[in-house]
């Protein structure tokens, strides 16, 4: 049965994937990157490869950004163990391949080519990794095969399988557990993923509880970013100051008009959006928002360079500040929980912030975390929403103690990557 899924999968989906990969590029941006840099790729990785001499080689593969986080503090550590390992690094995500740029730990960084056979086969053959670790999920069942056959080990960190995947139920499981049972160790988040991946690999000896590596990554950035200046915003310090991460418009219906309320209601309140996306449009309709309520805004950009900010919600519209703008701020909202799932909830609660997200966070292992010690609030509507920041603003002591509890769900689950590079250490000999 597993032999007659393979070939369905080689002679219907794939091709299928090929032709949504191409249409799509001719409307999405995204999509168009990826299929560009894609196109005489392997005449580039040839001359790459070459760099490599006979030293080891880790090829690691991250679908996106989330992925390259986790993958980081083992790429990290496994140079500083072994400065002469050859780091190879592919994505399948332009968002994940720009987010990455250019990091001095990586020797070589590429797009992984869509999933057809030849290509799998081409690929391994080229770059002949010592062995090939997967962050996360992202498993592509032609260059496992094509791995498998050239007998490189496998490895998934990070390992997550949600309970509401479709990977190990129906007839995907039937095809899945043929793929997966070539992978030689599986390190999930936790037991509960661990048994749900031996639904479709029952072998205990293939399975390390070690964490997620990301709680390593986002303490190692909070010692960063509290070694940084903070953000210049406001003048003096004045009360509450509440922050909306990587916001979408989902998002934004409900918690914009809200926050505009409690500015009414909470004079000393101050407000910090940080939109995921930063097109003109989308700020404008924040901007808006609040002007119906009589509440100026003021854009980052515009007064950055000349001083402080005179109103009370400042829109951020440049990046790569989340992470020190939460060590200012004591409350914080993440964004695409009313859409398709929640983003990162980690830095903020790496620095003590109690969290609220909406319903759709089941794509956060953390984040259902957070909610069962109590760290964290869910919230369906602007109304749920509105009340459950109002009782963060009038009470100090429930705002630091869910804070608090935040914070050490962090520090206390750190260690992932120690454990990881030991098991691997010891089963491969690679990296020291």
């Amino acid at each position: 049965m597993s032999l007659i899924l393979l070939l369905l999968y080689n002679i219907l989906v794939v091709p299928a994937m090929k032709a949504g990969f191409y249409a799509g590029s001719l409307f999405n941006a995204k999509m168009r990157e990826g299929r560009k840099a894609r196109k005489n790729q392997f005449a580039i990785l040839a001359q790459e490869i070459a760099k490599a001499g006979n030293r080891k080689r880790i090829l690691f593969h991250c679908t996106s950004a989330g992925e390259w986080l986790q993958a980081l503090p083992l790429i990290e550590k496994m140079k500083a163990l072994n400065p002469q390992l050859f780091i190879m690094v592919s994505f399948f995500s332009p968002s994940g391949y720009k987010f990455a740029k250019n990091p001095a730990e990586v020797d070589l960084k590429f797009y992984l080519p869509i999933d057809t056979k030849s290509a799998a086969q081409r690929l391994f053959k080229l770059l002949k990794p010592d062995l090939w670790i997967i962050s996360k999920f992202d498993v592509w069942p032609n260059h496992v095969l094509a791995a498998s056959k050239l007998g490189i080990p496998m490895v998934i960190t990070s390992a997550t399988l949600s309970a509401d995947s479709g990977r190990d139920k129906g007839m995907s499981r039937i095809f899945n557990k043929s793929i997966y049972s070539r992978i030689s160790h599986f390190f999930p988040i936790s037991d509960d993923d661990k048994k749900r991946f031996q639904a479709l690999v029952p072998d205990e000896h293939k399975y390390t509880v070690a964490g997620d590596t990301r709680y390593d990554h986002v303490f190692n950035r909070g010692q960063k970013a509290s070694d940084a200046g903070d953000v210049t915003i406001y003048a003096g310090n004045r009360g509450i100051t509440f922050i909306a991460g990587s916001t979408w418009p989902p998002d934004e219906k409900h918690v914009l008009p809200a926050l505009a309320d409690l500015i009414n209601e909470f004079p000393g309140l101050r407000v910090i959006i940080v939109p995921h996306e930063l097109h003109e449009n989308h700020l404008r309709d924040i901007e808006q928002v609040f002007s119906r309520s009589g509440i100026r805004t003021e854009r980052y950009t515009d007064f950055s360079s000349k001083g402080t900010a005179a109103a009370d919600v400042v829109i951020f519209n440049t990046i790569g500040m989340l992470a020190r703008l939460y060590k200012q701020t004591h409350i914080a909202f993440i964004g695409g929980s009313f859409g398709k799932g929640t983003h990162n909830v980690m830095e903020p609660a790496m620095f003590g912030q109690p969290l609220l997200f909406g319903p759709n966070h089941l794509n956060s292992y953390e984040a259902g975390e957070l909610l069962n010690i109590g760290a964290a609030f869910r919230v369906t509507s602007r109304q749920e929403f509105h009340d459950k920041v109002s009782l963060l603003i009038r009470d100090a002591v429930l705002r630091e103690s869910m804070g608090e509890k935040a914070r050490n769900l962090i520090i206390n689950n750190t260690g992932a990557t120690a454990m990881i590079i030991k098991t691997i250490q010891e089963a491969y000999g690679i990296i020291s």
